[in-house]
C-alpha cells in the first residue's frame, strides 16, 4: 500500500516513529509531519507564511505548516508515488466526540478522504504514553484488511485505542462520533467516548457532509419572504 504518514505532534514524535517502524517494511511510506507541535489545528492551512520543507532521509520530511499542509504538500509536490491512503497519528490522547473536529490528527486524515482507501486517524487514550507499539501493530492489521472493507467514498476511520497497560487485550467496537455531546450521552452503547473509557478499541467512520438535507425545504420556505 502507498501511504502518506503524518501527524499533528511533529515529524519526530514517538507516535509517528512507531507507525513508520511498523509499516515501512511492508508498505511504501512517505513521512511528512509538522516541524513543531500543531495539535488542535483541525483542517487549517497556511496562507501568509511561505511553506518550507526539510528532508532528513528518503521519504522523510518536515514542514513548517499544519497537518493538512503536510498532506497537501506531499500529494502535490514531494511524494514520489501516487498515494492510496493517508494515515495520521499516533496521537497521544484521544480524539472523540465534538473534540474530533478540532484535531489536527483527524483533519489530516480528512484531507485524504478522496483516495483509494479510507484514510485513518489513530489516537491512544493516554496523554502520558511512551510505548506506541500496540497501537501501531493494530493499525498495521487494519491496513492488511482494508481491501475487504466495502465503504462509501469520502469516509475516514477515526480509531481510538485504550491504554494498553490498563487494557492489554481490548476488543473492537464500531462507534459513532457525536458532535452533540448530549446525543452521545443518550446513545452510550455506540458512543466513541464511552466505549473507549470501557476499554474497547473505538473505530468510527466519519465523513464531511456540509449540506443539511433535512432543512433544505425549511430554508427554501423561509427565503420566499426575503
Amino acid at each position: 500500500m502507498k501511504i502518506i504518514l503524518t501527524n499533528d505532534d511533529g515529524f519526530d514524535h514517538p507516535g509517528i516513529k512507531a507507525l513508520f517502524k511498523e509499516l515501512h517494511d511492508k508498505h511504501e511510506v512517505f513521512l511528512i509531519g509538522p516541524d513543531q507541535n500543531r495539535s488542535g489545528f483541525s483542517s487549517a492551512i497556511t496562507f501568509l507564511t511561505p511553506l518550507r520543507h526539510k528532508k532528513y532521509a528518503d521519504n522523510i520530511y518536515s514542514l513548517n505548516g499544519t497537518p493538512v499542509d503536510c498532506v497537501k504538500v506531499a500529494r502535490n509536490m514531494l511524494c514520489p508515488f501516487e498515494p492510496e491512503i493517508v494515515v495520521s497519528g499516533i496521537n497521544p490522547g484521544p480524539n472523540l466526540g465534538s473534540d474530533a473536529i478540532l484535531s489536527g490528527t483527524v483533519g489530516a486524515a480528512l484531507d485524504g478522504r478522496n483516495l483509494k482507501y479510507p484514510s485513518i486517524a489513530v489516537s491512544v487514550a493516554s496523554f502520558e504514553i511512551n510505548d506506541f507499539s500496540f497501537a501501531a501493530k493494530f493499525v498495521a492489521k487494519v491496513l492488511d484488511n482494508l481491501d475487504n472493507l466495502e465503504i462509501e467514498n469520502f469516509q475516514i476511520l477515526n480509531i481510538n485505542v485504550p491504554d494498553h497497560n490498563e487494557f492489554p487485550n481490548p476488543e473492537i467496537k464500531i462507534t459513532k462520533t457525536f458532535l452533540n455531546e448530549e446525543e452521545g450521552e443518550k446513545n452510550l452503547d455506540v458512543s466513541d467516548r464511552k466505549n473507549l473509557e470501557d476499554g474497547f478499541i473505538s473505530i468510527s467512520p466519519i465523513k464531511i457532509d456540509m449540506h443539511s438535507n433535512s432543512q433544505q425545504q425549511v430554508v427554501a420556505d423561509w427565503a420566499k419572504n426575503l
